[in-house]
């Protein structure tokens, strides 16, 4: 659909980034970032989900880790899917506080929470979008780094529970 730069940093290639703001501001932000350095330039292609969508149909999941541009990726998305989870970062809670706000206008999703590389939900209970933006709001706990899972409130997972 496009073309976008990517800003790389050669010494955390992981860390490649779409988001010049997020970028400029995050070492300030957050410590854990404060020697990272985006040092080359890359032109890459670069489409919305729905396009994606299209093509290939309604994913099952979909895991958005994009440093910073998740709100953007997000925002080519226009119909409610199963279940996503978002990266979040210290320094940068309001990235995800929107991502929770353009999924709530798609439809009714709860949420949870991986802290770190860690490999269980952190709450027993899924959790309304007015109370994880409270948590973003009130500064997640002082996580580092994590991610956010979204399930449509008709997901099996979801039912199961109740």
């Amino acid at each position: 659909m496009g073309f976008a730069e990517i800003a790389i940093s050669p010494s955390n290639p992981t860390l490649s980034t779409l988001a010049t703001e997020w970028r400029e501001q995050i070492g300030e932000r957050n410590a854990g970032f404060s020697q990272v350095r985006w040092e080359q330039r890359l032109r890459v292609p670069v489409t919305t989900l729905d396009a994606l969508i299209d093509e290939y149909g309604e994913p099952s999941f979909i895991k958005i880790d994009v440093e910073g541009f998740e709100a953007e990726v997000l925002a080519g998305l226009n119909c409610p899917v199963a279940a996503l989870s978002v990266e979040f970062v210290a320094g940068a809670l309001e990235i995800n506080d929107a991502c929770v706000n353009h999924l709530s206008r798609l439809g009714e999703y709860r949420y949870n929470v991986v802290a770190g590389e860690q490999r269980h939900f952190r709450w027993a209970e899924w959790q309304t979008p007015q109370a994880v933006s409270e948590w973003l709001s009130a500064g997640a706990e002082g996580l580092p780094s994590g991610d956010l899972y979204a399930c449509r409130s008709d997901h099996r997972l979801l039912l199961n529970d109740a």
